[in-house]
């Protein structure tokens, strides 16, 4: 195996990782808004709105590493 193999080989399975870890972000950003929505009072919706951006912003910075990530990998083959 080359090391290009390797090294993509590595890149896909830390980006496996990553993707496993936004399961959590997204189940809580999802449960945050549904409780919302059930309480329906005004200061209960803008408290799961505002803790649903949290989430986002988390979810955000991941995807933002595994796009650096691909960029990396795609300026290495060419």
């Amino acid at each position: 195996m080359s090391d290009i193999q390797r090294m993509n080989e590595r890149l896909v399975e830390r980006i496996d990782e990553m993707l496993h870890g936004l399961c959590q972000p997204l189940t809580v950003l999802q449960c945050r808004l549904a409780l919302g929505e059930l309480n329906g009072e005004p200061a209960a919706m803008r408290t799961a709105i505002g803790e649903a951006l949290n989430e986002c912003a988390r979810m955000n910075e991941t995807v933002g590493a595994m796009r650096e990530m691909l960029l990396e990998a795609g300026s290495r083959e060419h």
